[in-house]
């Protein structure tokens, strides 16, 4: 599944609201499933399941992008309103299940590059 996510992933660094949907169906991006994708790659990569040099850089990408969707106020947008299906994000719209996905690839992101650096002093 991880190798046809990195597959999809649209150019920004985000994935599409239907995953195959892609920019044609889902021109907007939208931060909470590419929260959650973003999670589970790097959870993967931490664990020792998914080999880092293949999916890093799409989770670097990712994780650009989701830096790129907080607002000065702190605020992360483009998170999809609560629905039945697949539906458009706006900028200035969140919702707390977007911002805990977010949270918790940050913190997989931070205990990948902190392991990296950790290795870098110890050389």
């Amino acid at each position: 599944m991880a190798a046809r996510l990195i597959e999809i992933q649209r150019d920004d660094g985000t994935w599409s609201m239907g995953l195959l949907g892609g920019t044609e169906g889902y021109p907007i991006k939208e931060t909470s499933g590419t929260s959650f994708y973003a999670y589970g790659i790097a959870w993967g990569i931490n664990q020792g399941y998914l080999d880092k040099a293949t999916y890093r850089p799409a989770l670097m990408k990712a994780w650009r992008a989701l830096e790129k969707s907080v607002t000065d106020e702190g605020m992360l947008g483009f998170v999809q309103p609560v629905g039945a299906a697949p539906g458009d994000s706006f900028p200035d719209y969140t919702e707390v299940y977007g911002v805990g996905a977010f949270l918790a690839a940050g913190t997989e992101v931070y205990k990948l590059l902190d392991s990296e650096q950790a290795k870098k002093t110890r050389k």
